[in-house]
């Protein structure tokens, strides 16, 4: 980003590496390391610094202008989480809007795709420190930072669970590195060491095992399709054999460790069965996901154009009490809270994102290094996201406005590059 003072940069590269490690927690300190980075980049920036591609910016004020629209809806609608949703939908945009007009070159994006894998390591590391803590004991006390990640561990029997806010990090990490494994090497030009790839997929992959969280098992299961497809409609052709005996390397240590951890095979089955029970009561999970589904498409049936305005509850189906517009089902609720426009709106703008950036890489393959892991990623985030509302937090906002920095950075850096063509002929 264009920031005169390097400790700008740095302080920026910092401030993403802590929400990425430490999602939805130490709110009050982490907001004041960004007011000293606003601070810093508006006292070194003119107004003229910012630049955005134009279709980028239209679409993006057209989405704040509905969000706004939505909010009114749901003021005037007397919603209970109006305001508190006022945050998600216009504040924070309009906040990342902003950095994002200060990324005009694709050296800018460079950086912050290293500190995914960083951050996804750290991410990693941390959980392990977790679990030992747990199990263990560990030589300093850190249970307010356990407690601020909202970390649970379950092991005994041959049946595991796992939970910990960044564990999302650990699971785009994983889907952003192995997308990085399958692009050719003479396409790779982030140069980032292949063993801590490496490393960084075996680390991200156990934990994610252990975790039992079905809705990473399934789309972690279908992300090498994803990465394949999009390569090939970019027009990029793999060669699967190269793949080959890793994989069978790959398979034949995952059948050791199952082993010797003593997991239960049946229980694993059993766990991931249950991601498409909804009738069963015993699968408390997916039934209680249900309930809320028909309650919100209730709510939905009677506001159908504009939805029953951000903050609304739905009659029938209450989750949190402290929060009552909150639902785990996010694209049932969005539909509840904004309606048809809203999906048509939202959804178009992500489309828009996926759409541009396979473009730019059909027309230049060297972009597809900085392009396709964030897109597949944003996608299985997104699968991830409809049963597991993270996109309502400013902390995992990033994994839809880093890829609209990056496209900004790239079309702003072609359009110079144009300028400076024309003007040789001039």
């Amino acid at each position: 980003m264009i920031i005169k003072k390097s400790i700008g940069n740095k302080l920026i590269c910092f401030f993403f590496f802590l929400m990425l490690i430490l999602p939805a927690s130490f709110q009050v300190p982490r907001g004041i390391l960004l007011i000293l980075i606003l601070f810093i980049i508006v006292g070194n920036n003119e107004f003229s610094s910012v630049r955005y591609d134009k279709t980028l910016l239209i679409i993006a004020l057209i989405n704040i202008f509905f969000s706004f629209v939505f909010i009114i809806n749901g003021i005037i609608r007397s919603t209970p989480g109006a305001i508190s949703m006022a945050t998600v939908y216009i504040v924070w945009p309009i906040l990342y809007l902003y950095f994002i007009g200060l990324s005009d070159k694709i050296a800018n994006i460079r950086p912050l795709l290293s500190i995914i894998i960083f951050g996804g390591l750290a991410s990693a590391g941390l959980i392990i420190i977790f679990i030992f803590n747990n199990f263990f004991g560990f030589p300093i006390d850190i249970s307010y930072i356990v407690k601020s990640q909202d970390f649970g561990v379950y092991w005994e029997g041959g049946a595991t669970e796992l939970n910990s806010m960044n564990l999302a990090t650990v699971f785009y990490s994983f889907i952003f590195v192995l997308t990085l494994f399958l692009i050719p090497k003479n396409l790779n030009t982030l140069k980032i060491s292949k063993y801590l790839l490496r490393f960084s997929f075996v680390v991200c992959l156990f934990l994610l095992f252990i975790s039992a969280r079905r809705a990473f098992w399934l789309v972690c299961a279908i992300s090498p399709f994803l990465i394949v497809f999009s390569l090939k409609i970019i027009g990029i052709n793999l060669r699967i054999r190269r793949f080959l005996i890793p994989f069978v390397i790959f398979i034949s240590l995952s059948i050791g460790f199952v082993s010797y951890m003593a997991i239960d095979n049946d229980n694993l089955i059993s766990e991931f069965n249950s991601s498409f029970e909804f009738d069963n009561p015993e699968a408390e999970s997916n039934y209680l996901r249900k309930e809320q589904f028909n309650a919100l498409q209730k709510g939905w049936e009677n506001n159908w154009l504009i939805g029953a305005g951000l903050g609304a509850t739905a009659k029938g189906s209450v989750r949190d009490e402290n929060a009552t517009w909150a639902y785990e089902l996010s694209y049932m609720a969005l539909l509840f809270h904004t309606g048809i426009v809203g999906i048509i709106v939202y959804g178009s703008s992500v489309f828009w994102i996926i759409y541009q950036s396979v473009i730019i890489c059909r027309k230049n393959k060297l972009y597809t290094v900085y392009l396709i892991p964030q897109i597949v990623a944003l996608i299985c985030f997104l699968l991830v996201n409809a049963s597991n509302p993270y996109l309502s937090k400013f902390d995992y906002l990033w994994t839809i406005f880093l890829p609209l920095a990056t496209l900004n950075a790239i079309k702003i850096e072609k359009n110079n590059e144009n300028d400076r063509f024309f003007d040789t002929l001039l």
